[in-house]
């Protein structure tokens, strides 16, 4: 878990900070990026958890939320077990195709016009997507419903893609 934590710091280290509630519907965004396929990898979780902390401790402002480590930044490196306990039962709930667009809907829809935050949550939900290395029919379909929700180009969602592989690529020597 430790090259994805570092690929989290990579891929998100140009997102600027966000208030609590822009933080959180990224945050359930990238759930709904995770559960499309109705199942939650471990790896997943680990990277929800990873991720959370990074948006949430990292990022945000006034965050009492609980962490486990430390970046070199001083940034929080994970979620604790209770903390990420609460994330993911305050997200889970009905996972169903039209349950899934209308959380979506919301989640996009309380990010207003900050054109930050949402380049933020696809970046976000395709850290999520890379984390299990599985595409599966329904993430797909997800990629390009939250593509189209959070009104961004073709061009805009390629670069991100791009920017987050090579992120996540292992270096080579």
């Amino acid at each position: 878990m430790s090259s994805f934590r570092l690929a989290v710091d990579k891929a998100l280290a140009a997102v600027p900070p966000f208030s609590r509630p822009t933080s959180e519907a990224i945050l359930e965004i990238a759930y709904l990026a995770m559960a499309v396929d109705e199942q939650l990898h471990d790896e997943e979780i680990d990277a929800f958890s990873v991720i959370a902390a990074s948006m949430i401790g990292g990022r945000a402002k006034a965050s009492s939320t609980a962490y486990r480590g430390s970046n070199d930044k001083g940034g929080p490196r994970e979620l604790d077990d209770a903390a990420l306990r609460m994330w993911l039962d305050r997200f889970s709930g009905d996972l169903d195709r039209e349950s899934i667009q209308q959380r979506l809907q919301a989640a996009v829809s309380s990010l207003g016009d900050d054109r930050n935050a949402r380049l933020a949550a696809y970046r976000v939900a395709c850290l999520m997507a890379m984390s299990d290395l599985d595409a599966a029919d329904r993430e797909f379909e997800f990629d390009l419903d939250l593509i189209a929700t959070l009104g961004l180009t073709q061009d805009e969602a390629d670069r991100i893609v791009e920017e987050v592989n090579a992120a996540v690529a292992p270096t080579e020597n």
